[in-house]
């Protein structure tokens, strides 16, 4: 059973962000996806002990043979995550946006924005502040994609695709501590 406990206080440096990269990888490409622990499971060892377990992905992913991460810049200072409660009382989960931009409109990018559109994908964003890796899509429901790309009419006006990864989960993004493994095991 979950105890409650006293959370907040002061962080020394409360800073915001996101670092420079994402990492994706296609939802059917992992063999297990590790989700947080419950708050109530027949199985007492899925049930979290703390507050931390309800929001914390321990044990890293496996992959299919062959299969990795691919990692994406991004715009400096474009990414945020943004978790807001969905659903009626009693029936509530949260749904979580990762927005980030990528520069540009040469081929690969474009090309890259096509792909995306009908994509179940797994995507992992590091926090600028903490160093927190946030998750989208789970063991059970994957993350979907939003594209828009934008060549704005002024020379110094944007010329990126703004790209929203989101998902639909019990809690806000959860913090993955697995490896990120970007090279495909044999």
């Amino acid at each position: 059973m979950l105890a409650l406990e006293d959370i907040g206080g002061q962080s020394c440096e409360p800073v915001a962000g996101l670092a420079n990269g994402i990492y994706y990888a296609p939802h059917a490409d992992f063999a297990t996806i590790n989700d947080p622990k419950k708050i109530c499971d027949p199985t007492p060892a899925n049930v979290a002990a703390t507050f931390a377990e309800l929001a914390e992905i321990s044990i890293a992913h496996t992959f299919k043979t062959g299969k990795c991460f691919f990692k994406n810049e991004i715009v400096t200072e474009t990414g945020s995550i943004k978790s807001t409660q969905i659903g009626e009382n009693g029936r509530g989960l949260f749904q979580n946006e990762l927005v980030v931009q990528i520069a540009g409109s040469a081929a690969d990018v474009l090309g890259y924005c096509r792909w995306l559109k009908n994509q179940k994908l797994v995507v992992l964003s590091e926090e600028f502040g903490s160093g927190n890796i946030r998750q989208l899509g789970s063991s059970r429901l994957p993350c979907t994609v939003k594209v828009e790309h934008n060549l704005e009419a002024t020379i110094e006006g944007n010329n990126s695709a703004t790209i929203t990864f989101s998902d639909k989960n019990f809690g806000p993004a959860p913090i993955y501590k697995g490896v990120i493994q970007l090279v495909p095991e044999a």
